[in-house]
């Protein structure tokens, strides 16, 4: 056991910590002075039914988002360093446009008749209201991890279809889960996609955050 632990990477952890932990301030501060959230959706939305069975793939979200940076930092300390750059300045301008355009879903109502039911109001329970939607993390963040590992030339390729195939669960499951609606997912990539093309191979960022990192 203390071989194993000694071989863990401890720094990579901590930065994805303070990161997560750094979003997540943002979140709960842009929720704190916001004004009223607008009822976003549309017909697509309507035509997309609600199924229990998206929660599994949405919660996984929440162990990729600690196992993907690992990873990556394992095979490419460089790449880590642009995955560090891509997530915070993601999170950033969608807590930027948060605030100037506040959005909230309307959720089904449910009894809870087992554990997949009762995982979904335990997120609704969480998250709770449903606002800060527009443009979901959850499918910005997904989109980051397609990005950044599938671009990878040393990351193992079953992997690489591993993590493209459960990004896209991920981003279905906001809207099966009814936690996003459609433009939500479209707006989370699209952010993932301007902030990749700007950071990403911005050398000047990416040699700051080595020297303030040091990993």
């Amino acid at each position: 056991m203390k071989k194993m632990l000694k071989k863990i990477e401890i720094k990579p952890l901590i930065t994805t910590i303070v990161l997560i932990l750094i979003q997540t301030a943002m979140f709960f501060l842009s929720k704190l002075v916001q004004g009223n959230p607008h009822i976003i959706g549309n017909f697509i939305d309507e035509a997309i039914p609600f199924n229990v069975w998206f929660i599994i793939p949405y919660y996984s979200w929440y162990i990729l988002i600690f196992a993907v940076p690992y990873y990556i930092f394992l095979k490419d300390k460089n790449r880590f360093y642009k995955y560090i750059i891509n997530y915070f300045f993601i999170s950033l301008f969608a807590n930027i446009i948060f605030l100037f355009y506040p959005s909230i879903v309307i959720r089904p109502e449910f009894e809870t008749t087992g554990i997949l039911t009762f995982m979904t109001n335990f997120i609704y329970w969480i998250d709770n209201p449903a606002i800060n939607c527009f443009p979901s993390l959850h499918c910005a963040i997904s989109m980051l991890f397609i990005l950044i590992i599938c671009t990878m030339k040393n990351a193992n390729i079953r992997f690489k279809i591993f993590i493209f195939f459960m990004s896209i669960l991920i981003m279905f499951s906001t809207l099966f889960t009814k936690q996003h609606v459609f433009v939500d997912l479209v707006s989370g990539d699209i952010l993932a996609l301007i902030v990749y093309i700007l950071f990403n191979n911005n050398k000047k960022i990416v040699k700051k955050m080595q020297e303030l990192l040091k990993l």
